[in-house]
């Protein structure tokens, strides 16, 4: 209980300081743009970007309200006529008041549509109709003897009988039996599972084949559950009988329930269900089930569908197409901008409490072992191979006024009811998985540790991140004396994003910051959701690439302009900025990690810290925050770091002479840019030097970005034109029993590639303007297109200052 209240506490405690950390980040950069606006010049400001859409807006509606008075009719001047822009608040006013009018003559028509029209059969027009079935618009009215002869081969339709004067949703083994008196009565007769037949069973003629009910079979579809006979043929002649197996089934398109096939599921079912699950992921299987059931009492049928069975033989059917992917040489869990240089990988974990050892079921083995998941047994052996010859240090870890509880190197099992704690995962920049492991210790540096290991053994990686990595890089070089064989993972270089760095120190956000850095069912249902959204993300993968190029561009020309900007409103040139910049640089790095009262250049750091802090959380209080809780949230942060920062003013006013002492706080937080005593040599705030700092960076890394993702788009089109060649080469090749059907599956597969081949090849040349980028070729050779000129021509131009 108190284990558990603790680290409920401890993760509340992470989660405020990550929204307070994501918070910063955001009034950070609206800062720098308030900055902006202020220090330019008149000039430059009536010709702002906003005035310039205002401006087009007005232009854009007077030209539509010319375009409306040449439509109008000059005799005509009533009010009716002129045409009036509508906002969208009235367009909204005018749709409700139509809705409402409408709305009693939508009630009479939906009544009136359930009262059962007394009409001729549609296919005879002899005999009175006394069945409706909905899935056969637009002939639905069915007399008795019309409904047996069509539907004993459409058994699936959903139909109605009229016997009782009234709509009634009947099952398809019930039928119309007319009465010698003319009246008709319900009956039962059994219908045959819809299965694609042989022509033949032997070699007698097809006329002495009689086909006759079986034994009982459930059908699940997404319609719901149908109770149905397997059919049987038999010949007259010589009594050679033929029954579907599993091979027919599987042609029909119906998947096995279990292995001698008493039930069976549509694929559509599993297709559905996979889309729910990806799509929705809160969506429960026993919630499936229940739509299923209803789907099946509203069209007259009973029964229950069987949660596990839906269950286990969903897993077969995934597993079995995950094997048939492997045949066609999908890869799942890469990246095909990535390729095998891959930029960035970003690990972090995400902890849950699970109690499963209390539940039955769970001693089979996963389907998809080691395929997303890192086995458990092989993350076991690692961390406790590490921990034999590394001495953990015990406690969280603690950057700045942050308390990380994912930053320790070791834990302890929460407790024998407790199976697991969540999943650690890998992703790429693109957002596609690479790699997962299930954690059972909590957030130690171990599982990233073997994420990176595995990974590394299969790509080049440039960077690595996680939310603490001013703490985990240190115990990678710890462990890397005691492991020599890992020392190639410190080639990984490390950078916190953009949104952590905020939550840390500013001396870890300087020299850990990614702007900073140069060239920067459980296991089973959780591999087929990570299958779902890699497939997803590739899918648009063109699409993002393309928008995140022509938006880094734009950013990238303001982002130079702002630096102009500064420039020529504090008279700086390349030198000084430079020079900034390694003030900055210095500052972070002289920053100690352990202050005492008794460290003067230490409570400097500290106060020019926290100073920054407060100010920056003032000032956007409001703009960011419309909620009370949220504001009540940051004048707590501001309240706390008041009362330190006044503290530390009071030690280091003890540790020096009067005219050397800090003024009050008040004085200091009144400042827009404090000037510290210690700086009064220098003339320039260290607030100044950071925005120059932060400007500076920002502009190296879009300029990176710019190249980067010229070089991804290019590998993105390679990896799929030596996808569509290695179909090619595998459709010559022949297996001996599968090799027609694994034949037209690589066919269709091509043709599919060829397709988002197309739409891909449209998009990189119509986004990328620089140079012929994309090869004019023909589709069928699928030659390999160069990115190599004009990614030449873009950094080179972007790697100048």
């Amino acid at each position: 209980m108190s284990e558990k209240t603790d680290k409920s506490m401890g993760d509340s405690d992470d989660n405020l300081e990550v929204e307070e950390a994501c918070l910063d980040a955001i009034l950070a950069d609206l800062h720098d743009t308030e900055t902006l606006l202020s220090t330019s010049s008149p000039k430059s400001r009536v010709s702002s970007p906003l005035k310039i859409v205002i401006s087009r807006s007005a232009l854009d509606l007077k030209l539509q309200l010319l375009k409306e008075s040449l439509m109008e009719d000059p005799l005509d001047c009533s009010v009716e006529a002129l045409t009036v822009p509508r906002t969208w608040e009235m367009r909204q006013t005018l749709s409700d008041e139509k809705w409402e009018t409408a709305r009693p003559h939508l009630l009479d028509l939906m009544l009136s549509a359930e009262k059962p029209l007394l009409e001729l059969c549609d296919h005879c027009n002899m005999e009175q109709a006394v069945i409706r079935c909905r899935d056969c618009l637009p002939k639905q009215r069915f007399c008795s003897k019309c409904d047996v002869f069509h539907h004993q081969s459409c058994v699936l339709h959903n139909r109605d009988s009229l016997v009782e004067g009234f709509y009634t949703a009947i099952p398809p083994t019930c039928y119309a039996l007319r009465n010698d008196d003319g009246t008709h009565t319900l009956s039962e007769q059994a219908r045959l599972l819809p299965v694609v037949r042989p022509s033949n069973i032997c070699s007698c003629d097809a006329a002495d084949i009689t086909v006759c009910t079986g034994r009982d079979i459930t059908l699940v579809t997404m319609n719901g559950r149908y109770d149905l006979s397997l059919p049987t043929g038999t010949c007259r002649s010589c009594l050679k009988s033929w029954t579907p197996g599993l091979k027919d089934l599987q042609a029909s398109g119906y998947w096995p329930g279990n292995v001698v096939f008493h039930t069976l599921y549509a694929i559509d079912v599993f297709k559905t269900f996979e889309e729910l699950k990806v799509t929705a992921p809160g969506l429960s299987r026993q919630a499936f089930v229940k739509m299923l059931e209803q789907r099946s009492r509203t069209f007259g049928r009973a029964g229950s569908v069987s949660g596990d069975g839906l269950q286990r033989s969903f897993l077969e059917w995934t597993y079995c197409r995950h094997e048939k992917d492997k045949l066609l040489h999908k890869k799942h869990f890469s990246c095909p901008a990535c390729a095998e240089d891959v930029a960035a990988i970003s690990l972090d974990g995400n902890r849950k409490m699970y109690r499963f050892s209390r539940t039955k079921g769970l001693g089979e083995n996963a389907f998809f072992e080691g395929a997303f998941f890192a086995k458990d047994k092989d993350v076991a052996d690692f961390v406790q191979l590490i921990r034999n010859r590394v001495q953990p240090e015990s406690g969280k870890g603690v950057c700045g006024k942050s308390q990380w509880t994912a930053a320790r190197e070791t834990a302890k099992k929460s407790g024998s009811k407790v199976d697991e704690e969540g999943v650690e995962v890998a992703v790429c920049r693109h957002g596609i998985l690479f790699k997962a492991l299930n954690m059972f210790r909590g957030e130690i540096f171990a599982y990233p540790l073997f994420l990176q290991k595995e990974l590394a053994m299969a790509y080049k990686i440039q960077f690595i991140c996680t939310d603490i990595m001013c703490k985990y890089y240190p115990y990678l070089q710890k462990v890397c004396k005691s492991f020599p064989e890992l020392l190639p993972l410190l080639q990984n270089r490390p950078f916190l994003s953009v949104m952590h760095a905020k939550g840390h120190s500013g001396k870890c956000e300087v020299q850990w910051g990614g702007r900073n850095q140069e060239g920067a069912a459980r296991t089973d249902m959780i591999t087929i959701h990570a299958q779902g959204w890699n497939e997803r993300k590739k899918k648009n993968l063109h699409k993002y690439l393309s928008q995140r190029y022509v938006k880094t561009l734009k950013r990238t020309e303001d982002v130079a302009e702002e630096i102009e900007t500064l420039k020529s409103d504090l008279e700086l040139n390349d030198e000084d900025i430079l020079q900034w910049v390694k003030d900055v640089n210095e500052w972070a790095a002289a920053t100690p990690t352990n202050i005492t009262p008794q460290d003067a250049p230490g409570l400097q750091r500290l106060m020019e810290s926290l100073a920054l802090s407060i100010q920056q959380k003032k000032q956007e209080k409001y703009r960011q925050n419309d909620s009370s809780k949220a504001r009540h949230r940051i004048r707590s942060k501001i309240q706390k770091e008041k009362n330190k920062l006044n503290e530390v003013i009071g030690f280091y006013n003890m540790l020096v002479q009067e005219e050397e002492a800090v003024p009050a706080i008040d004085i200091i937080l009144a400042a827009e840019c404090p000037l510290w005593p210690w700086d009064k040599e220098s003339d320039i705030p260290l607030k100044k030097k950071k925005q120059v700092f932060d400007k500076l960076n920002l502009l190296h890394r879009l300029r990176e970005e710019d190249g980067l993702l010229l070089k991804e788009m290019q590998q993105h089109w390679q990896s799929l034109c030596r996808y569509s060649r290695q179909l090619k080469e595998d459709i010559t090749r022949h297996t001996p029993e599968a090799g027609d059907g694994m034949r037209c599956i690589l066919k269709a597969e091509l043709h599919t590639i060829k397709r988002h081949m197309t739409e891909v090849q449209s998009v990189y040349k119509t986004i990328v303007v620089m140079g012929n980028v994309l090869h004019e070729e023909e589709m069928e050779e699928e030659e390999e297109v160069s990115f190599e000129g004009a990614m030449d021509s873009d950094t080179s131009s972007d790697d100048e200052i």
